[in-house]
């Protein structure tokens, strides 16, 4: 998808186009403006609520459980996610918070399984730094062996990953690190291209029980407009995988 239609369909714009129109039809027609305007009030305000958003979160977040480590593992898989190109940050800046967070996970991962290959993937379009060397040096400094680390630079999304790791860890014991958030997506990626994949979420939205937000959770707040746009951006996702497997011949 464009990158600017992409941008134009998360929920702030959205919402402030919402609240432009009704402004506008206020100018022309004023008791029809405000019927529009009344539930365009409404949604944003409840779209920048903590207590809200985060129950569409949960929803995705919550599919699979907090990895256990029981057994054996031949390949740990970090998705990518994003970083900045600018060189006088240190590493853990460079980084952005959900990069960090997937590969702490998986560093954790490895550390209980050193006998397990750490695959770091992502390639990002329009950055001039190269993502998985920058997860590979992460991990590196981390105390991850340079040797156990496998790299994967062309995919540029999650199913791009998923078909280039697949044919690399069939019949394996893998383990997948991603936001929890989107876990449910590329989860079913890997399922789709026949890779047997258990789930390891990180990097959560939702950390409490919804009935612990109070009063306080209802209340707009920039955390609400966060957790709202990663779920509505997963969502759409989601709609875009159904709609690929449903049109491929291949699909079972």
């Amino acid at each position: 998808m464009d990158p600017l239609l992409k941008s134009l369909l998360m929920p702030l714009p959205l919402l402030l186009l919402w609240l432009l129109l009704a402004a506008a039809l206020c100018i022309v027609k004023k008791k029809a403006g405000l019927w529009l305007l009344f539930p365009a009030i409404v949604a944003l305000w409840l779209g920048s609520s903590s207590a809200v958003t985060e129950r569409l979160a949960a929803k995705l977040e919550l599919r699979y459980p907090t990895y256990q480590s029981t057994a054996g593992v031949d390949n740990i898989i970090v998705l990518g996610c994003y970083h900045s190109d600018y060189t006088y940050l240190p590493l853990s800046s460079r980084l952005a918070e959900c990069s960090l967070a997937r590969l702490t996970e998986a560093i954790i991962l490895w550390h209980q399984h050193p006998e397990a290959r750490l695959i770091v993937s992502g390639h990002l379009t329009g950055l001039s730094g190269n993502h998985t060397q920058l997860a590979a040096d992460f991990a590196i400094a981390l105390g991850v062996h340079e040797h156990k680390i496998l790299r994967l630079t062309e995919p540029t999304n999650t199913q791009q990953e998923a078909a280039t790791a697949a044919p690399l860890i069939v019949d394996q014991r893998n383990v997948l690190v991603t936001s929890a958030i989107h876990m449910p997506r590329a989860k079913r990626w890997f399922d789709y291209y026949g890779a047997n994949v258990t789930a390891a979420p990180a990097h959560y939205q939702v950390r409490r029980p919804a009935a612990e937000h109070g009063i306080a959770g209802y209340l707009p707040s920039p955390q609400g407009i966060r957790t709202l746009t990663l779920a509505h951006y997963e969502y759409l996702g989601l709609w875009q995988q159904r709609l690929k497997l449903w049109w491929d011949p291949e699909n079972p």
